[in-house]
């Protein structure tokens, strides 16, 4: 290699470059500063292979890891396959089927028992969806048609999603007492809001490459939220679904995915984020930070410090059940939990999230701590995070009726 270039060694993670040429005028280095550089050479030289070796049993530790889940996963398979799935209502809440549980779903299985666990209380069909994609369907072109004569008789283009925007942040509820009349009046206003959908389909898993324009899963998506917003126009279609129903889409059908998904938003604390009710979502916060309080006393009390309250993140976290914040494995981890053990698991890996970032957080100022936490990084060692999931929630065990009584107040 030519000294322009500089020198590099294969070992060393940095390339070394020769000195510039005016600073060949400069006069002799000291014996003694000659020394001490070569000295801090050999030590960055010496912080360089440590550095390396550490990070290489990190890899060797996580593969290790990974090689021993995927082991004990296959193992899990038969028994969920022919013993646990077969008597699920017998079987579901005993020890040992809760215990396997824990520890991940095999991705095999991991859609027939997230189809039973979420199960169909709203006794959605699979007549219902497709009377309500052809709603739907009729909806859009009729939306593009108007689009199209506007921007003909205006000369400008108009953004499909104007009214739809404003609707998707207001409250409407369906059992207020009104007149029929009215309450058609905002549902048709909220079914405008299918416009909006397919900006946001675009930008769901971009890494995944499969939900975008012309990916195998695009169409998919796109009618399975533009059906909800036909079945829950009261609802419509608010920011963060796209991602619920594409983690929704990676494990089962079409059919049975618009039916989880019906019923997943349903529940109560899902369905009080989505409908924007105030008074609910402050009662979830309330709960989450006394538990955040018990949990990580020091870093709750920097939080309050920062003036950092749980709705700049757990927004962020709750919209799309995890699933646009962590890893992909990671989320379906998660859900795997959520569904086992309620509303309740979602604040227990936010605290396990803080858990495992308390020692970083606890040096950063307001902006720096809001920035990491809405953009959590992108390699987190599964086997850590699910360890203080189960640490915070051993913590907060005993005041688990806390959560219950403040929501029930």
């Amino acid at each position: 290699m030519k000294e322009a270039h500089g020198n590099c060694s294969p070992n060393l993670p940095f390339q070394i470059l020769p000195l510039p040429k005016h600073l060949n005028s400069l006069p002799p280095k000291s014996a003694c500063e000659q020394n001490r550089q070569k000295q801090e050479y050999a030590l960055m030289v010496e912080k360089a292979k440590k550095k390396e070796q550490r990070d290489l049993k990190q890899r060797r530790r996580e593969m290790k890891e990974q090689l021993k889940r995927e082991e004990q996963l296959v193992t899990f398979v038969k028994e969920w396959s022919q013993e646990i799935l077969p008597r699920w209502n017998e079987l579901k809440s005993c020890k040992r089927v809760k215990d396997l549980w824990g520890k991940g779903l095999p991705p095999c299985i991991r859609g027939k028992v997230w189809k039973l666990a979420i199960a169909n209380e709203l006794n959605v069909t699979e007549d219902l969806f497709y009377i309500c994609l052809h709603r739907a369907k009729d909806r859009r072109s009729q939306y593009s048609k108007e689009s199209d004569d506007k921007s003909t008789s205006s000369g400008e283009g108009i953004p499909g999603g104007g009214a739809g925007a404003d609707c998707c942040i207001q409250q409407f509820n369906v059992e207020n007492g009104q007149d029929g009349r009215e309450d058609d009046i905002v549902a048709v206003n909220r079914e405008s809001t299918v416009e909006l959908i397919h900006l946001d389909v675009a930008r769901t898993f971009p890494t995944l490459g499969i939900f975008q324009i012309g990916g195998p899963f695009y169409d998919l998506l796109l009618n399975m939220l533009s059906a909800y917003v036909c079945y829950r126009p009261d609802i419509g279609y608010v920011q963060g679904m796209s991602f619920i129903a594409a983690i929704l889409l990676l494990n089962l059908d079409l059919v049975d995915a618009f039916i989880a998904f019906c019923n997943l938003l349903n529940r109560p604390a899902l369905m009080s984020f989505f409908r924007l009710q105030q008074d609910k979502m402050e009662r979830y916060f309330t709960a989450y930070d006394v538990y955040f309080k018990l949990a990580l006393p020091k870093l709750h009390e920097h939080f309050n410090n920062l003036d950092i309250s749980p709705n700049l993140y757990l927004i962020d976290w709750l919209y799309t059940i995890y699933a646009k914040s962590l890893p992909l494995e990671i989320t379906c981890r998660i859900w795997d939990l959520f569904l086992r053990d309620g509303d309740r698991y979602l604040y227990d890996a936010a605290l396990g999230i803080l858990c495992m970032y308390e020692d970083i957080l606890l040096q950063m100022d307001f902006d720096r701590s809001v920035q990491f936490l809405t953009h959590l990084p992108d390699k987190i060692q599964a086997s850590n995070l699910f360890k203080r999931i189960d640490q915070v929630k051993a913590s907060v065990d005993k005041e688990r009726h806390i959560f219950d009584s403040i929501l029930d107040d």
